[in-house]
């Protein structure tokens, strides 16, 4: 079973998180997901946030550069806050500004492995 994945610099926009949401979701052994620079907006954060939330054993993610603003970050919340054994995230060059950061507050605060976080 795959651990780890780098789909980074792919350009995969919200059209291809949304098609890549239903096979992570299957991923429940993946520790390791970097997405980043893909561009994938609110669109594609809303899509992910299932499949995420079923990825429990997730230690690193990384969503940087993908423009997922507010409401990307608030749709993720949720899935982010079922992955206490999360210790990198990387949610930086989002736009998420206050409403996101809000957003996320809760699902941080259930992280206590956390060692690097980065918004």
């Amino acid at each position: 079973k795959m651990t780890q994945l780098d789909l980074s610099y792919n350009a995969i926009h919200a059209e291809g998180a949304s098609a890549l949401a239903g096979a992570l979701g299957r991923m429940d052994k993946m520790t390791h997901l970097n997405l980043g620079y893909n561009a994938i907006y609110i669109g594609g954060a809303a899509a992910l946030a299932g499949a995420l939330g079923r990825m429990d054993k997730m230690t690193q993610l990384d969503l940087s550069y993908n423009a997922i603003h507010a409401e990307g970050a608030s749709a993720l919340a949720g899935a982010l806050g079922r992955m206490d054994k999360m210790t990198h995230l990387n949610l930086g060059y989002n736009a998420i500004y206050i409403g996101g950061a809000a957003a996320l507050a809760g699902a941080l605060g259930r992280m206590d492995k956390m060692t690097q976080l980065d918004l």
